[in-house]
């Protein structure tokens, strides 16, 4: 005897059978809902950059790697900075000097000033001691300058992150010499992310109009894009027009690269919807329990998208129909054999 039989006699025997009032029931109706079309798109960090070598140097150490989360302003990189670090005590040297002798040409020029006043010297001398004073003054502030400019050198050897994100590539290693423009690490910021599609030009028009749209990032997890923006060009090679869609800022797990589904609200359609719960999986047959004649009686159905906690039925059951909410309690009513 099968286990369900078995099941059910014990039940009578105990007088526990479940009877149909007792087991909750659903009559299918139509739904009106967006209709949408699905488009396969690819995820994109907003934040998405490679920070690269500003100054000549080795690598010195690596404080982050691949995979790594990184606070905004953290260093995650150092380069030797030996050369730097002269070229800082030399434009220091430079000032100092060009300060002293500004130091000495300020009271010689009062003193000509005075003296000429005085009708004590030509004004050829008094001219001299003023161009000397302006020189003396012109060499402060080109001093003042290459301090800068050194200062600046140095802190390229401290490579910082220009926002937090996750290192996603390490392009350099311990002892590398570096130059100008030579790319050390790639990152991206996880919590600001993006979505781009390519639909074809006679969806955008619609997708224009109603503006509302979908991210499928996986089972049971739909994200409702905060903006949604249409490039105002079509691609000719391919007919289609991107369409980006800016996420909401939270971290989904999603990451740059990753393709999803896209759904796209192009019109509204009417949709025969049951709860999941109704559903029936045996073998390879899917099914709902349909009460006929005060009987539920197991009827194959084709089943459609999920809409939250409901299924949409294709074919096999038709509006109006009852259904049960329990198919094992029905199950045992009929006497089937239900799947483990």
């Amino acid at each position: 005897m099968m286990a369900i039989q078995r099941i059910c006699l014990a039940l009578l025997m105990l007088g526990s059978l479940p009877t149909l009032a007792q087991i909750a029931t659903f009559t299918a109706d139509r739904t009106r809902l967006p209709e949408e079309r699905w488009f396969d798109g690819a995820v994109a960090a907003v934040n998405q950059a490679t920070v690269s070598a500003q100054t000549s140097a080795t690598v010195q150490e690596l404080l982050f790697d691949v995979g790594d989360e990184v606070p905004a302003g953290a260093v995650i990189l150092r380069l030797v900075s030996t050369e730097q670090r002269e070229g800082l005590n030399q434009a220091e040297a430079a000032l100092a000097e060009a300060r002293a002798v500004l130091a000495v040409e300020t009271p010689n020029q009062a003193r000509s000033k005075d003296l000429l006043g005085r009708k004590l010297i030509p004004q050829s001398e008094y001219d001299a001691a003023s161009g000397r004073l302006n020189a003396a003054e012109a060499r402060v502030k080109n001093a003042e300058a290459a301090l800068k400019a050194a200062n600046q050198r140095l802190s390229y050897t401290e490579v910082r992150a220009p926002y937090g994100g996750v290192v996603s590539a390490r392009h350099v290693e311990i002892g590398e010499t570096v130059h100008p423009g030579t790319p050390l690490m790639s990152g991206f910021d996880p919590g600001i992310m993006r979505v781009e599609v390519d639909i074809p030009q006679a969806v955008a028009a619609q997708v224009r109009e109603l503006m509302a749209a979908r991210v499928i990032a996986g089972v049971d997890k739909a994200i409702v894009p905060e903006r949604i923006i249409l490039f105002p060009v079509a691609d000719p090679s391919t007919s289609t027009v991107r369409v980006r869609l800016e996420l909401p800022l939270e971290n989904f797990g999603l990451y740059p690269g990753q393709f999803v589904k896209a759904a796209f609200t192009t019109g509204n359609t009417e949709r025969l919807l049951v709860p999941a719960a109704s559903i029936v999986h045996r073998s390879e047959v899917t099914g709902v329990y349909v009460i006929r004649d005060d009987r539920p009686q197991l009827r194959q159905v084709r089943i459609g998208g999920r809409f939250g906690d409901q299924i949409e039925i294709l074919a096999g059951l038709e509006v109006g129909e009852r259904i049960t909410l329990d198919p094992i309690a029905a199950g045992i009513l009929t006497g089937a054999r239900e799947p483990d």
